[in-house]
């Protein structure tokens, strides 16, 4: 994303130019006076080990936005010595926290940890547009995200339970399986009917990066949204993927006149999303059969007309109402379409792998009765032991940034006293990679390694028959692994995202034989290395690949 590709060269050097002339005294007095406060909080109360900050205030936040790869490695090599560590965004005090019952605390329902102020900094008013008044009604709601009030709350109108009602929306209409299924089943029609295209028996060419980010991906925003938003934007495809590049800049907080470029991309994308929603509302019968309905053609999921019906009910502008479908679609797309990407590659790139899971798949092909074409059971596909490890692994080793939490009063953690308005972060790339977690003999924990989350139990029949049979297990806690979070605030669309990946797999190998043909460049030019994580992308979610890789493919049914 844009800000990440920042070099700590031209940081440093806007840092030296500004500390020239009468600019030195005013650094050194920043300095002094940081010293003085830091000195004074470190004798007040005991505090954790600080990561080094040579500039206080300045350094950490500026290596933390403008090269977070770098500052995620000074965090790890910290982070073996200790399971909190502390350093200033800005001047905004953060933990940094690691271990089972550290990360755990971060998830357990409490009313003095969450992310909610996130949310109302950066997420509503960013995001979704929201004006300064809507954001201040979720501001206002002290009552939780429950069903329950938090207590002291009990008298809050149920109108006015924002908290509550995202809640509900978002975990009922996404995470539901007799809502999300239909969408998955859209999902699975649009791209077999992309697949169909390529004749059977003939050879052709595909970048992997092109399948994902083109076929894939229209194939997702139609499940999700409906086809007729591609239908009304030629380019819309295009506007979602720049919008992804420039979201972490917006969520920067950088005024327009500092940095256009965003808020304009932002612009284009979310009229199209306008032009989509005022389509789908004039054309919607709302008292139709299709009010009830998971999946209907003009809003898409069910999820996207409760958003839109909630919102206009209570009267929010119709900014925020695209702002918060254009955030939906950017939170379906852009961890799940980088999580396809790598998986899809080590299959290519593994033919061993590749055909224990093309057998895997085979066990759910049948012949649909109602038409009589051959498909695959997505149910029974997304159970599969090594596809389920393999999906696992790929999130393990590809999914990237810190869950977040707002200190809202007083907590002790590990001995230690937490002050309110600070903010705790559990690293995704520590947790992810603990040796004593997740090592296995002859493969470390920075091996892919598809059958890590497998294990063999022995199964006996009725005649006393015993039988060793592999299981899908993760192979760590879930305070050790949390790619979709964790907690109460944990991803309502983890579910449709896992199918939404596993049957982009199952049906592209089990509908085409692929050879490798070579590794490139995102410009097309020949690489001599194979793909790895685009550091550019560390902390900001799922690391894409930096290399593409070209595959031969010849469609057999």
């Amino acid at each position: 994303m844009a800000f990440a590709d920042s070099s700590p060269g031209q940081i440093g050097g806007l840092l030296e130019h500004s500390a020239k002339g009468s600019l030195t005294t005013v650094l050194a007095l920043v300095v002094l006076v940081a010293f003085v406060v830091l000195t004074t909080r470190s004798r007040a109360t005991k505090e954790p080990q600080s990561l080094w900050d040579p500039i206080p205030f300045a350094f950490n936040t500026l290596q933390f936005v403008t090269n977070n790869a770098t500052f995620m490695k000074r965090v790890t090599q910290v982070l073996k010595n200790t399971n909190i560590a502390k350093f200033y965004l800005g001047f905004t005090p953060v933990y940094l926290v690691s271990g089972p019952q550290n990360t755990q605390s971060l998830f357990q329902r409490s009313h003095n940890v969450n992310n909610e102020g996130i949310m109302v900094h950066s997420v509503f008013p960013v995001l979704y547009r929201m004006s300064a008044e809507e954001v201040r009604r979720f501001a206002d709601d002290k009552s939780g995200r429950g069903r329950i009030p938090a207590p002291g709350t009990e008298s809050t109108p149920d109108n006015r339970r924002y908290w509550s009602t995202y809640e509900h929306v978002h975990s009922e209409f996404l995470g539901r399986p007799h809502h999300f299924k239909p969408v998955i089943d859209v999902f699975a029609s649009q791209f077999s009917k992309a697949l169909e295209k390529h004749s059977i028996g003939e050879w052709t060419t595909m970048s992997v990066t092109n399948l994902c980010r083109r076929e894939v991906t229209e194939c997702a925003i139609a499940a999700l949204l409906g086809s007729k938003i591609l239908e009304l934007n030629q380019g819309f495809l295009d506007a979602f993927w720049e919008f992804d590049d420039n979201v972490f800049a917006l969520t920067l907080g950088f005024p327009m006149w500092l940095n256009p470029r965003p808020y304009r991309v932002q612009d284009r994308f979310l009229a199209m999303i306008g032009r989509y929603l005022d389509d789908a509302w004039a054309s919607f019968d709302w008292k139709s059969s299709s009010a009830e309905a998971s999946w209907e053609p003009h809003f898409g999921a069910r999820v996207c007309r409760e958003i839109i019906e909630w919102f206009r009910g209570d009267a929010f502008q119709r900014k925020a109402m695209t702002g918060a479908l254009g955030a939906l679609l950017f939170a379906q797309n852009s961890n799940s379409i980088p999580t396809t990407m790598w998986m899809i590659i080590e299959l290519v790139k593994n033919p061993s792998l590749l055909q224990a899971i093309r057998e895997e798949i085979a066990t759910t092909c049948f012949i649909a009765p109602e038409t009589g074409a051959r498909t695959i059971d997505i149910q029974k596909l997304v159970t599969l032991p090594l596809l389920q490890s393999m999906f696992v692994e790929t999130l393990r080793l590809h999914m990237n940034f810190n869950i977040i939490r707002n200190v809202k009063e007083n907590i002790t953690l590990n001995g230690f006293t937490i002050r309110k308005e600070s903010m705790l972060q559990a690293p995704m790339l520590v947790a992810h990679h603990d040796e004593a977690v997740w090592g296995v003999a002859g493969h470390p924990v920075s091996e892919f390694w598809a059958e890590r989350h497998l294990k063999t139990v022995e199964e006996k029949d009725d005649s006393g028959c015993v039988t060793r049979k592999r299981t899908f297990a993760v192979a760590g806690r879930p305070s050790s692994f949390f790619p979709f979070g964790g907690g109460a605030q944990i991803c309502p669309g983890r579910h449709l995202a896992k199918h939404e990946i596993l049957t982009t797999v199952g049906l592209l190998f089990s509908r085409f034989d692929v050879e490798l043909v070579e590794w490139t460049k995102m410009d097309g030019s020949p690489s001599n290395r194979p793909a790895q994580n685009d550091q550019r992308y560390c902390g900001a979610g799922a690391m894409p690949p930096d290399r593409d890789l070209k595959f031969r493919c010849k469609r057999i049914w």
